[in-house]
């Protein structure tokens, strides 16, 4: 597994462990290697996607670094999912 240096690559790579943890190697490898291209939008696109068909929830903190990211665009999948995602998570919480 790739180790990147800066902010987006390692973060990036938790999301290559979670996608590993549940048995997402494909989409892991592919992750990885976005993110050793340094294509950070496209990785964030990519981790939310493939988040999102295997019904996996990252956890909240991670959703918020994506957001939070320079490389975060707008008007993503990316964006739409990590808004889901939060959307889900403040719902749980006032239940």
């Amino acid at each position: 597994m790739h180790r990147g240096t800066t902010p987006d690559d390692l973060l990036l790579n938790k999301f290559v462990k979670i996608l590993e943890d549940h048995k997402r190697y494909k989409e892991a490898e592919l992750l990885d290697a976005t993110a050793i291209a340094s294509e950070f939008a496209v990785g964030f696109d990519l981790a939310m996607l493939a988040c999102k068909k295997y019904d996996i929830v990252p956890p909240t903190h991670l959703v918020h670094e994506i957001m939070d990211s320079p490389w975060f665009e707008k008007d993503s999948y990316a964006s739409d999912i990590c808004r889901e995602f939060v959307k889900r998570d403040e719902s749980s919480i006032t239940s």
